[in-house]
Parts: structure tokens; sequence; C-alpha cells
């Protein structure tokens, strides 16, 4: 399985935007140069009053297809 990390650091009001419809996926470039788009969704549970902070690992099966996705710092 590959993994990739990514360092996401998104304010409250934009990660709100998510709930309005208006943004569905986060973009990011990954630590080793990849460009990604994950959806926010999967990113749920880490938000808190701040917004989206920290390192998160996310983990893709043989097919890159999203295994799952835990925050590492």
């Amino acid at each position: 399985m590959a993994k990739i990390v990514l360092d996401v650091s998104v304010s409250a009001f934009k990660f709100k935007e998510m709930y309005r419809g208006t943004v569905k996926n986060l973009m990011a470039k990954s630590r080793d140069g990849r460009n990604v788009q994950l959806p926010l969704q999967v990113f749920k549970s880490f938000v808190t009053h701040q917004g989206l902070y920290g390192t998160y690992e996310v983990e893709f099966d043989d097919k890159n297809k999203l295994v799952g996705v835990k925050k590492i710092g």
C-alpha cells in the first residue's frame, strides 16, 4: 500500500465552506512533491474550532483507492 504525508493548514472559515457545498476537496502537495486532491469529508474528524491543522498520513490501496487518514503530528 502506498502512503503519502501531507502538512495541512486550513482555517475554520475555509473548512466551513465545505458544509455550504462550495468546496468539496482539499488540494495539497505531499512532502514528496506530488499534488493530491482528497475529499474534505475524510478530514472531518480532525477539525477543531481553529480549523484543520497538522501532519497527516494518507494511505491508498494497490488501486490508488483511499484507505484511510491518520494524524501523525
